[in-house]
């Protein structure tokens, strides 16, 4: 059953049909709010997946948005949602953009879909195309005691790689952590992670 709603979950519009009803990522917006309002900003968005997530997020009429994902039809339909963003299939680990052209990079629900590796080595990527004073934006899930629906629904997740604060952490070598905390997204509670180079 279980592997079923993970494989409907690889159709795009059933993907997208559970983001809206799932994650209410204005939550997210709020708690990255003071890096999201300043001037016209290069934003990558590694994982984008649909651009639900960046499409409540991010103002793309005014910040030069780039969201990419491993997944085409997933790209395929955040461009068609979100035309005023610019949407490519790529690989995190190596992406083809110059170094230094980004300001602000955002990490939302993603790394608990890698493996230790291929997280550090999507994160170790993004540091080289993060200008100087870039900042990379996390907001991961964590389960929390006594939180038994948002547990069972993690433990549910295609995510296998749900950490604690320490094990995301752990994953931030060459970074610095300048905040951290949690806030809620919906049943869950999320940590969210602010990071400079």
């Amino acid at each position: 059953m279980l592997k079923l709603a993970w494989r409907l979950l690889e159709i795009p519009a059933v993907f997208e049909l559970q983001q809206k009803l799932c994650n209410d990522y204005r939550n997210v917006a709020v708690e990255f709010s003071e890096f999201l309002s300043g001037p016209s900003l290069d934003i990558l968005d590694v994982g984008c997946s649909t651009g639900t997530c960046g499409g409540t997020v991010i103002d793309m009429r005014r910040h030069r948005y780039t969201g990419v994902d491993m997944t085409p039809g997933y790209v395929e339909t955040a461009s068609r949602r979100y035309p005023d963003g610019r949407f490519l299939a790529m690989d995190g680990r190596k992406m083809s953009f110059a170094d230094r052209c980004f300001d602000l990079a955002l990490y939302v629900g993603v790394l608990h879909h890698m493996d230790d590796d291929t997280a550090r080595a999507c994160l170790g990527e993004t540091r080289r195309v993060l200008r100087a004073d870039g900042r990379v934006l996390v907001a991961e899930p964590v389960f929390m005691p006594g939180r038994w629906l948002s547990s069972l629904l993690l433990s549910w997740d295609r995510g296998r790689h749900i950490r604690d604060e320490a094990g995301y952490r752990a994953l931030f070598g060459g970074y610095r952590v300048l905040r951290e905390r949690y806030f809620r997204l919906s049943a869950h509670t999320f940590r969210s992670f602010v990071l400079a180079p």
